[in-house]
């Protein structure tokens, strides 16, 4: 409050010395003008004051909010919910991980993969005419001190298959693809008609690396 006073005394004073320096000392300073003077020190006094209010008010509402958002949070790191969660995510990420492709090598997770798409083939009286598996990685080469991404080690095994053109095989062959324990994708799917029918398709698996532990089983 002393400090509002004091600003609008140096304002008058100002406004006085500007008024004296314009029109001379001989202005003489009616009661007119006193009225005037102290009506515009009354409104920069209260402008003052609205303008004081309405920050302080601003910043009780911030900080009303801020320990509202601090109670839920701790609420929430409280309850017990955060522990199923993350046993919920743990379990979901267990169930990933077995629909992966693991080898203890790429060389080894190609081998099973191509084996179980021919004895699928052959189990539906399917004749692949060609089987090319490529191998690239689900993400590119992390920066050197960027943080680990979990991703980094898995790589997609995509076969591509030509076979001649079979109805209830290819109907078979995708069911097994959809209902089977590893995740499989149908990149692309193109049935060509005419005299040489055949089929052409990609279908991708997940590798991921797995070490042999002592009796030599994969982990």
């Amino acid at each position: 409050m002393k400090a509002a006073i004091q600003i609008v005394r140096l304002r008058i004073q100002n406004m006085r010395a500007q008024l004296l320096e314009r029109f001379g000392h001989d202005l003489v300073i009616t009661d007119r003008l006193k009225v005037l003077l102290a009506g515009a020190a009354a409104i920069f006094v209260l402008s003052i004051f609205i303008g004081l209010d309405s920050f302080t008010e601003s910043l009780e509402n911030r900080h009303t909010r801020a320990q509202v958002a601090l109670e839920r949070l701790k609420v929430q790191i409280e309850n017990s919910a955060w522990k199923d969660r993350q046993n919920q995510s743990q379990i979901l990420k267990s169930v990933l991980q077995d629909r992966l492709w693991a080898a203890p090598t790429p060389g080894l997770g190609e081998a099973g993969f191509e084996r179980w798409l021919r004895d699928r083939l052959v189990q539906h009286k399917m004749e692949p005419q060609q089987l090319q598996i490529r191998r690239v990685p689900v993400i590119s080469q992390v920066e050197e001190g960027a943080s680990p991404n979990p991703l980094k080690d898995i790589q997609r095994m995509t076969v591509k298959i030509i076979m001649p053109f079979d109805q209830i095989g290819l109907i078979r062959f995708l069911e097994d693809i959809a209902l089977g324990s590893k995740t499989l994708v149908v990149e692309r799917l193109i049935a060509r008609s005419g005299r040489n029918a055949r089929i052409e398709m990609d279908v991708s698996a997940f590798y991921r690396s797995q070490e042999l532990g002592d009796s030599g089983e994969v982990q």
